[in-house]
């Protein structure tokens, strides 16, 4: 699995220039590419990847397909002999994900950015209760921040749902705490904790209108 999935993302690089762009994309620059969006800083690093193998993308729980990009641009201009004309990394990334987003066994695992996977875990189990009553979040009218801090091996994303934004006063609902182990390269994850703090009451924070924009009276 591990050579194939790279493989079929790297011919699905090679097609995706050629019939976009005209480009001729050389197998072994595909595969250099590809394993960069996996988080390696070259195919020879990904092969030899035994911790933390895409081989175990299979079992992500979470598949991440953004976190990548500096990495990708670094390789962009250190690689020899790229063919002129290639467009952006964030461009040719539809190249090189196109095969896991329509491979059935992934669905409901991809997301486009750790906060955007955030919002969704940390929804989930913030509120249940809302939703056994008949309710939707969207109601509230909720302020959602998400602040992302990036281990070696895991994602810390803390989820913080305050609301509403006309309240007079600050009101906070909950903070979910959600981490992701990663699994499989830089791009795969499994989901090991998800703990919510429920709020009651108003609370203090003296940056929180110019963040927002808002003004309490």
């Amino acid at each position: 699995m591990q050579l194939e999935i790279t493989k079929v993302c790297a011919d699905s690089l090679r097609a995706f220039t050629q019939n976009n762009y005209r480009i001729t994309l050389k197998s072994s620059h595909a595969h250099e590419l590809v394993a960069a969006y996996f988080g390696y800083a070259s195919r020879a690093a990904l092969i030899l990847d035994n911790k933390r193998s895409i081989d175990n993308l299979t079992e992500a729980e979470v598949i991440i397909l953004s976190s990548s990009a500096p990495l990708v641009d670094q390789r962009l201009k250190m690689l020899k002999d790229l063919p002129s004309g290639l467009p952006s990394s964030e461009i040719l990334s539809e190249g090189v994900y196109a095969p896991i987003i329509a491979d059935e066994q992934f669905f409901g695992r991809v997301w486009p950015s750790l906060r955007e996977a955030a919002v969704a875990l940390a929804d989930e189990r913030a509120f249940d209760n809302l939703r056994m009553m008949g309710m939707e979040p969207e109601e509230l009218d909720l302020l959602t921040e998400v602040v992302v801090e990036t281990m070696e091996s895991d994602v810390l994303m803390t989820v913080t749902f305050n609301y509403p934004a006309k309240a007079k006063k600050p009101l906070r609902h909950s903070s979910v705490a959600v981490t992701l182990t990663r699994i499989a390269g830089n791009i795969g994850y499994s989901k090991t904790k998800v703990l919510p703090t429920f709020y009651y009451g108003h609370f203090t924070d003296p940056d929180f209108e110019l963040k927002h924009g808002i003004t309490w009276s």
